[in-house]
């Protein structure tokens, strides 16, 4: 028995491939896993009635088959996906009674879903069709929902290649300096040039200080 937008749904014959994973109403607790989305051919996902925390993960839009998707009455957190516009056969949504916050995802198909009803019970979300209108900040996330784990990565990446980046051109420096003679003899001509304009007005100015001391 499967209960698929808001229908019931008798299924007596082994299928090939799962399409339809209805585990509603079992206090269910922990994280939805990103294993789901290995599910490529799912149509119906009901989670509704659970205990399910954390967010709803971000690449759920990989269920390309996915025409019912049902999370509501659990205590999932965090933003929608910007990946659920990507779902084009979505019809039945229901992520109402949780705890989600910010923007509410626009574009595609899921513009076409019934509207209020979908989100209600969750005071965080903003933006059509709630009525409660985003601010600056939460606008500024909204191009971070859809990747917000390779925004991470992203930062990570580009933290992890600051030492090695800075050794490689510290070291193309020197060689440039030992290879090339006339490089050497400019750098460190400059190198004397401003050790010089930044010394001489220091030594100038404790000398007159020196004088006005002592008179």
């Amino acid at each position: 028995m499967a209960s698929i937008k808001g229908g019931q749904l008798l299924y007596t014959k082994t299928r090939k491939f799962l399409t339809s994973l209805d585990l509603s109403n079992n206090k269910i607790i922990g994280e939805i896993p990103d294993a789901l989305v290995y599910l490529a051919g799912l149509k119906n996902l009901n989670l509704s009635g659970n205990l399910k925390t954390g967010y709803i993960p971000t690449i759920i839009g990989d269920l390309k088959q996915l025409k019912s998707l049902d999370l509501s009455m659990n205590k999932l957190s965090g933003r929608i996906p910007q990946s659920l516009t990507s779902l084009n056969f979505l019809s039945f949504l229901n992520l109402s009674f949780n705890n989600l916050s910010g923007p509410i995802p626009m574009g595609n198909q899921i513009q076409t879903l019934d509207g209020f009803s979908d989100y209600e019970g969750n005071i965080g979300l903003c933006g059509a069709p709630v009525s409660r209108s985003c601010n600056r900040n939460d606008v500024t996330y909204n191009h971070v929902g859809e990747d917000e784990g390779q925004e991470d990565n992203k930062g990570l990446w580009f933290s992890e290649g600051m030492g090695p980046g800075f050794v490689v051109g510290f070291a193309g420096i020197l060689g440039s300096l030992h290879f090339f003679g006339s490089w050497r003899l400019a750098y460190f001509k400059t190198l004397e040039n401003v050790y010089s304009w930044l010394t001489v007005p220091i030594i100038l100015n404790l000398a007159c200080l020196r004088r006005k001391v002592f008179n």
